[in-house]
């Protein structure tokens, strides 16, 4: 682990200017005795020296003391920052603080490293105030440092006995009542709030069940994890949190959670309601992104047209069973906002955290911190998960003509072993550790489509209490943006991913960026086609897909359609008839007949349907540019037919 040094040099530069102008029009005639006026700032950084790894950030807590007699404003700015650091940004995005006399305030800076960060790397934030009655200003600049010639070790998780040090400061002047390190204790210039030497310890603070709660009265699903880049951070959102209602909407398991928020759209403004530490509720909004852009710009691979103008806020969640089992096995001890911010903390990292009077010592009670605001900054020193990843026994090599298992390549990554507690369905699941897992490289059908249950069945009957192997991805990421591990995923000898494709439960969804696997995905494929079973069960009926114009020039949704031909010489009602796409995440159910020997077009986007033309009613594009993959099922589930291009 790295360690910064805890002895940074810095200067720091007070200015004072007095001012005895006689034409002040805020002159008190019956104060021509008082002392005049006086102005200036000093700007302090608790600690300096921060360690970041590259593509990683840290928090600074900067106090701002106006050493002068009257209250001032000062406008923030940003003067310089080296190359490697890719953001500099302010507790609350605030560009101006307002000070009163002789008052010291807090605030905190997030310094944000790019991923080819190098180097010790700086920047200088200026503290200038406006101009005050006798027209002077003042100013004053910091230089922060940061070390990136670093790697960040283990991150903690929910459950994690972590050891940190630690100082903590009032929000409201900026006073130390706490602090296990040293170099705060010694230097720092805001002493003290009623403390004795009996507040400065040496030893780092242990901390158990970090992130856990309480069985509450309430339902719902915690913040596992809080994007500070996003609006569900913006909105006030933080990890630990207890989610009770979205949009009105009870919230009572994940899942009932997640299709919450994918029924918003980008820039909708939405309302979360969390459960409080006295059983109440305090409300939120957030102001929901775009998921397509978030896609695009972070996991292209992963992109998909139908994401874009969908809702997205930046959050992990999962369910309060989870985290009361064995990874939280007691509750939390400390300050709530405290223990929230180290979930996530790597190892080396350095983070601050504000923590409301109501969630810090309560608005009421007998200590004398009762009712106040507080500042913590937070070093991460070790992290103890409670999870053990263990590395799997060799598998051995099957024989090249056994088609029924196929073994990890020698180029992917065998993650841990696990038990199956719970299928959510035929491609999802969750671990005996509270992880889910969504199964790479294959697609079911949505609940209440053909063929669901009898996927959801299938992948049971395989895993379920079962102990079984998650290989990662080489061309992959570990996991998705709703923090569901992504595997392909082995039960002793027997490749499940493979299997479920190969009996017709799954089709084979060949990513952008491909898998380690495609290969064995398509020949299990090709053999469910082959003979035709399960999803491909070929239906009676004589239609065709010919042709979709998954291009069209402007709107993709008004533009988009696929042509549909009956070819039997009688109408045919397609009732309960299914269209969908290789994602599978949405689909088309008709409520129609079509004529004999006719062809109709499926329009995406919104219209009024007619004899020849029906209308999704979907308000982005489905189709994807780059490939896609259709089917059309009838009323039994069985294959009318599909349609695939590249």
């Amino acid at each position: 682990m790295y360690s910064s040094s805890k002895y940074p040099f810095f200067v720091v530069v007070i200015l004072l200017i007095t001012s005895g102008c006689t034409d002040n029009p805020y002159r008190d005639e019956d104060a021509a005795d008082k002392s005049p006026a006086s102005y200036g700032v000093l700007v302090h950084p608790m600690t300096n020296n921060h360690s970041a790894a590259p593509g990683f950030d840290t928090d600074f807590i900067l106090t701002v003391y106006n050493i002068g007699s009257e209250t001032a404003s000062y406008d923030i700015n940003i003067l310089n920052k080296d190359e490697g650091i890719a953001s500099v940004s302010l507790e609350g995005d605030v560009s101006n603080i307002t000070v009163p006399a002789n008052v010291t305030l807090p605030l905190i800076v997030n310094v944000n490293l790019t991923p080819s960060a190098t180097g010790i790397l700086k920047t200088e934030i200026e503290f200038k105030s406006e101009p005050n009655k006798d027209n002077i200003t003042t100013s004053q600049a910091v230089t922060l440092e940061v070390n990136s010639d670093v790697t960040f070790d283990r991150r903690s998780q929910i459950g994690d006995l972590v050891y940190v040090h630690y100082a903590g400061i009032l929000a409201k002047d900026s006073k130390l009542f706490d602090s296990s390190m040293e170099y705060v204790w010694d230097t720092y210039p805001y002493y003290n709030y009623g403390v004795s030497d009996a507040n400065r310890h040496t030893d780092t603070l242990p901390a158990n069940n970090i992130g856990c709660f309480e069985q509450s009265t309430k339902d719902g699903v915690i913040l596992s994890y809080v994007d500070s880049r996003f609006s569900a951070y913006e909105g006030g959102l933080r990890v630990g949190m207890e989610i009770y209602e979205f949009e009105g909407q009870k919230i009572n398991t994940y899942d009932e959670f997640y299709d919450a928020i994918n029924a918003t759209l980008a820039n909708q403004t939405v309302n979360v309601s969390v459960v409080n530490e006295t059983a109440g509720f305090d409300n939120y909004t957030v102001n929901m992104t775009d998921l397509g852009a978030f896609y695009q710009e972070f996991y292209l691979y992963y992109y998909e047209s139908w994401m874009d103008g969908k809702g997205f806020m930046g959050i992990n969640a999962e369910e309060k069973t989870a985290l009361n089992s064995d990874l939280c096995s007691g509750s939390r001890q400390m300050i709530v906002g405290f223990d929230n911010k180290m979930v996530g903390m790597y190892e080396g990292q350095t983070l601050a955290v504000r923590i409301p009077a109501k969630d810090a010592y309560g608005e009421t009670g007998y200590s004398t911190l009762v009712g106040e605001d507080l500042l913590f900054l937070i070093e991460m020193v070790e992290t103890i998960n409670k999870v053990v990843i263990q590395e799997p026994e060799d598998n051995e090599t099957e024989d090249p003509e056994d088609n029924t298992t196929q073994e990890p390549e020698d180029n992917v990554t065998v993650d841990y072993n696990m038990t199956v507690t719970e299928v959510i369905d035929g491609d999802t699941f969750y671990l005996g550790n509270g992880d889910k897992v969504r199964m790479l490289g294959i697609n079911t059908p949505e609940s209440g489509r053909p063929y669901a249950q009898e996927a959801t069945d299938f992948l049971t009957n395989m895993i379920l209490g079962k102990e079984v192997t998650l290989v990662n991805d080489s061309k992959n990421g570990d996991s998705d943006t709703y923090g569901r591990l992504l595997s392909h995923v082995y039960v002793n000898d027997t490749f499940v991913n493979y299997e479920i494709i190969k009996a017709g439960y799954a089709f084979w969804y060949p990513y952008t960026s491909g898998t380690d696997f495609d290969t064995e995905y398509e020949e299990a494929q090709t053999f469910a086609s082959n003979n035709t079973v399960g999803l491909w069960t070929e239906s009676s009926y004589n239609l065709t897909i010919d042709y979709i114009e998954y291009d069209p020039e402007g709107d993709e949704a008004d533009g988009e359609y696929l042509v549909l031909t009956n070819h039997e010489n009688y109408n045919v009602s397609m009732v309960g008839w299914f269209l969908q796409d290789e994602a599978a995440q949405t689909a088309y159910e008709f409520n129609f007949t079509i004529s004999n020997n006719s062809s109709i077009r499926i329009y995406t986007g919104d219209g009024t349907d007619n004899s020849t033309t029906l209308y999704w009613g979907w308000h982005q594009g489905i189709w994807n540019n780059s490939g896609d993959f259709a089917i059309i099922q009838d009323e039994n589930g069985y294959m009318v037919d599909s349609y695939r291009y590249s």
